[in-house]
């Protein structure tokens, strides 16, 4: 099953029991993904919060029961979670009419049943009309970098990338932050392996320069380097995946953020995975919060090598 089967599933569950209290632990499970992860990824890719959808949802549902049937007001706003006040604001909100004027007169407002799916259209992979996978082309880009070359060299870098941030970057946050292992996170290992399973392997931690920085040969004491360049399809990642011990897995869920990776190459047919290059990018992003205390990104976005079909 994959993320949009899962989400299409936990969207029927929902459905089948508006009228009860939903479980929001079940229905992410029936996403395959943590409650956590499965909120966050409503929110990303529906433009609002689980919340929201299922209270409209059990408007619209109310909203119908009050033009097709003859149920008292008071029942179906007991049905819903409401008491008769709070029902009367909540749908004038939601149509703009009073229960008593809908019953009288009807509603034109319709909010449907959300149901997933993925549309390419110029260059991009949208569901739900977010832009979920994209093209992006990256030419002639400067950055300066940390690379580490131990058992954990993505907390080095990172690491010593924040300490040099602090000091020297003001607009740290509004950076371009890119990771890459040259030789994969498991150079010696099995196809994939947990992130955190700490195994030595050189790593490159960038941050993107801008304007005039990209001029000069060195910035705040380090070495102007090259950035990535090429076409690249780029994607958010969602950590909603998880090993036997329950830690996020990292490598895990950058392999199912592939999956549509692969969707988008097999749709546009004007593309293909450049394999000679054989590795792919990571994108940190960072807030203020994660300077001064560590930790985990706010979020990450993975980045694959492209070429044209000639």
């Amino acid at each position: 099953m994959n993320y949009i089967e899962g989400l299409n599933l936990s969207i029927t569950y929902i459905e089948e029991n508006l009228p009860e209290e939903i479980d929001y632990e079940r229905a992410a499970k029936i996403a395959g993904m943590s409650k956590s992860t499965y909120q966050r990824f409503f929110l990303l890719i529906a433009n609002m919060t689980l919340d929201e959808y299922i209270r409209k949802r059990k408007l619209q549902y109310a909203v119908r029961e009050l033009m097709d049937t003859g149920q008292k007001i008071t029942d179906i706003a007991m049905k819903y979670g409401y008491n008769a006040a709070s029902f009367s604001r909540a749908v004038r909100n939601f149509t703009g009419n009073t229960p008593g004027e809908i019953r009288k007169e009807g509603s034109s407002v319709c909010f449907p049943k959300l149901n997933f799916r993925v549309l390419i259209k110029e260059g991009e992979m949208f569901m739900n009309e977010t832009a979920i996978v994209k093209i992006e082309e990256h030419r002639n880009e400067k950055v300066v970098c940390f690379t580490a070359d131990c058992a954990d060299p993505e907390n080095e870098a990172w690491g010593r990338m924040s300490e040099w941030c602090k000091k020297n970057v003001p607009d740290r946050t509004a950076r371009r932050f890119v990771g890459v292992a040259p030789l994969g996170h498991h150079p010696d290992g099995e196809r994939h392996q947990n992130a955190s399973e700490h195994v030595k392997h050189p790593y490159k931690a960038m941050m993107f320069l801008v304007d005039e920085e990209c001029g000069q040969k060195e910035f705040c004491g380090l070495k102007v380097e090259d950035a990535p360049s090429g076409l690249f399809l780029v994607n958010d990642v969602a950590l909603n995946q998880f090993d036997e011990n329950d830690r996020m897995d990292i490598a895990l869920s950058m392999m199912k953020a592939s999956e549509a990776f692969v969707e988008f190459i097999e749709n546009t047919g004007g593309y293909e995975f450049d394999c000679q290059s054989g590795i792919f990018y990571e994108e940190h992003i960072f807030s203020e919060k994660w300077f001064q205390s560590g930790g985990f990104p706010d979020g990450f976005r993975m980045w694959v090598p492209i070429v044209k079909k000639r």
